[in-house]
């Protein structure tokens, strides 16, 4: 099963946009690569997400402090079966194409949020 060594969110400074970055380490007695990496580009709703700046203000006012979710919303899955080409990401977000250079061939999406996007008009 592969490990994954690190795993970098980057919500999207263009709306509504989060990409998820990961880098997945081979196993050498499998001839596996390395290392691989992986993005993942996903829809989300911007009342889901803290912001570092929020976070840390909180941190400011009670640094010993345990934080908490105030709800469980429980494990969410999806599918992603289509794919990004990242020369031509910018009308998803301007951040894809580099944060994900590292994974040319491995940007995935789900079709539903391709499909939200594509309806968005054009800027």
């Amino acid at each position: 099963m592969p490990f994954f060594n690190e795993v970098t969110p980057k919500p999207g400074i263009d709306g509504e946009v989060q990409v998820l970055k990961a880098l997945v380490l081979g196993e050498e007695e499998r001839g596996q690569s390395q290392y691989q990496v992986m993005c993942f580009v996903t829809k989300f709703q911007k009342g889901d997400f803290i912001t570092a700046d929020a976070m840390v203000k909180l941190r400011q006012k009670n640094p010993s402090t345990i934080r908490t979710p105030e709800e469980d919303r429980g494990k969410e899955n999806y599918t992603m079966t289509g794919w990004v080409l990242l020369d031509r990401a910018v009308p998803i977000s301007r951040h894809v194409a580099p944060f994900c250079m590292e994974a040319p061939e491995a940007t995935y999406v789900r079709d539903v949020d391709l499909k939200a996007w594509a309806e968005l008009p054009a800027t």
